[in-house]
């Protein structure tokens, strides 16, 4: 097995399995939370973000997506017009486009504002926030998805 496939195979797995907790998060996590009182979110939403903003399985599972397609990248540089590159290369932009600096630039001052309401009164424009989220986890899935879809593309092309 090639470096190419080691690291396809790597990448295909770190955001197959992203891909699926934030699908987690899409369709059963956030209809809960849309069924709560604006105090009763905060209060959830406070005390799941301590946990999940420094979650070691959120920080690996995104450190692999990052760092698993760069020695296929490398390896494939030398074909750049093969479509195995171009898929990987797409996977990769979609990922640290669509996951990494969504989450980064517009996920994490959320969860700031948020973590900074005080839980029996927060603000009156909470509702706003919670679309916030909702639209921006929509987001990193369509970008985590579609980088698992396109490395599980090239994997496929990828003579075995």
């Amino acid at each position: 097995m090639s470096i190419v496939n080691i690291a396809l195979n790597i990448a295909t797995i770190a955001t197959g399995l992203f891909t699926g907790l934030l699908l987690t998060m899409l369709w059963i996590f956030e209809p809960l939370l849309d069924s709560l009182s604006a105090a009763e979110y905060a209060e959830l939403m406070q005390r799941f973000l301590q946990v999940a903003r420094r979650s070691p399985l959120n920080i690996a599972l995104m450190l692999i997506s990052l760092i698993a397609p760069i020695p296929a990248l490398v390896k494939l540089v030398q074909t750049p017009n093969s479509l195995v590159f171009l898929l990987t290369l797409a996977g990769a932009i979609a990922f640290f486009v669509g996951m990494f600096l969504v989450s980064r630039f517009l996920n994490e001052p959320l969860y700031d504002e948020i973590m900074s309401w005080q839980p029996q009164t927060p603000p009156d424009d909470w509702q706003q926030a919670r679309r916030r989220w909702h639209g921006l986890n929509l987001v990193r899935v369509w970008g985590c998805g579609i980088a698992f879809l396109v490395f599980l593309t090239a994997l496929n092309l990828m003579p075995c």
